[in-house]
């Protein structure tokens, strides 16, 4: 069973406000939340498109989606990215994905070798791993994921 997640990247509480608003009436009910933190201490990426102040949090929704449902998804998330947009540049960041007792996956328009095609334009990314009481990393896993995997563990 496979619950949607989606990590939020955004520049301002009354931002998060509005955008957990418009996410909660597409996809219902939050389960769990994580801390925001600071996630410019990890990249400086999105600084030119974002600005230098972004938090970043995750949400796990209640939904219950398979892989295949995050082409919809993720195809939705992009149009409300857009809705937040100033001058072309986001002022929010949204990947969605799932999380199981298996493992966490985001959906992503960037294609690695690594990573599952799944539509003409939409990959999945296995961020991290779940065996036993145990998380796996990988050397793609992103650093802030591998510096909070373990709030990952029993989330399903």
């Amino acid at each position: 069973m496979c619950k949607l997640i989606i990590a939020v990247m955004y520049p301002s509480q009354e931002m998060l406000v509005k955008v957990k608003e418009d996410l909660i009436n597409e996809y219902g009910v939050i389960v769990k939340e994580s801390e925001s933190y600071d996630f410019t201490s990890f990249t400086s990426y999105y600084e030119p498109e974002m600005g230098a102040k972004i938090n970043k949090k995750f949400l796990i929704f209640d939904k219950k989606i398979s892989k295949r449902d995050l082409i919809e998804i993720k195809n939705h998330i992009t149009l409300l990215e857009e809705k937040y947009s100033k001058k072309k540049n986001r002022t929010i960041n949204l990947d969605p994905g799932y999380i199981s007792s298996k493992e966490l996956v985001l959906a992503t328009v960037k294609g690695k070798g690594f990573k599952e095609q799944i539509s003409d334009k939409i990959w999945l990314h296995k961020v991290l791993e779940f065996k036993d009481d145990f998380v796996i990393t990988f050397y793609h896993t992103f650093d802030d994921y591998k510096k909070y995997k373990d709030w990952f563990l029993d989330k399903v």
